[in-house]
């Protein structure tokens, strides 16, 4: 009987030791839907990867060891592409597997890292993400990126880190919507 005791509490402090496993988080992109289609019957492929090395988005780190890892819901360079299909579906550019031209998005950084202490944190958010377009007359390729700080009272919420991924993604996909020497590639080379 006392063997029984001795692993139920063995198990009971591993279980307590560990860092819980947070739930992911969801992100809801807003693209950037033009009011009239500047380009017409114009398609493209449209494929996706996220190259980072860790798959989560967020990290709170409270001290003493004390590390939480926020996973995304869904992989965050479909959920990007989602938005930017739809982006471009409203200035009239048709995202279709049989196109010959090809907008490559990879996702190199997206990490929302938090240092939690006793009565404040402070938040640093990076996002960089690469596009390569492919045609055959040619590749046009360019970098977008975004970052902001924090610094607020009390203790950070899952949706204080969600927020901040969201509106750097939002960032990224208004700063591609304004983009004029990407524009033109696509009208010349589609």
């Amino acid at each position: 009987m006392k063997k029984y005791i001795v692993i139920a509490t063995a198990l009971l402090v591993s279980a307590c030791a560990s860092n819980p496993v947070q739930p992911p988080l969801a992100l809801t992109l807003t693209p950037v839907i033009a009011s009239q289609a500047a380009a017409n019957h114009l398609s493209v492929q449209m494929s996706s990867k996220d190259s980072r090395s860790q798959q989560y988005i967020g990290v709170v780190d409270s001290g003493a060891k004390n590390v939480e890892e926020f996973q995304p819901a869904e992989n965050i360079a479909a959920t990007f592409q989602n938005a930017l299909t739809k982006q471009l579906a409203s200035e009239g550019i048709k995202v279709t597997p049989s196109a010959s031209s090809n907008i490559a998005i990879n996702i190199e950084k997206a990490l929302v890292n938090v240092k939690q202490g006793l009565v404040k944190y402070d938040m640093n958010s990076e996002l960089q993400i690469a596009l390569v377009v492919t045609t055959p007359k040619g590749t046009f390729s360019k970098q977008y990126s975004a970052r902001s700080t924090k610094q607020e009272p009390l203790k950070v919420k899952r949706e204080d880190i969600a927020q901040s991924l969201e509106k750097m993604m939002n960032s990224v996909l208004n700063e591609i919507a304004n983009d004029g020497e990407l524009r033109q590639y696509l009208t010349e080379n589609l």
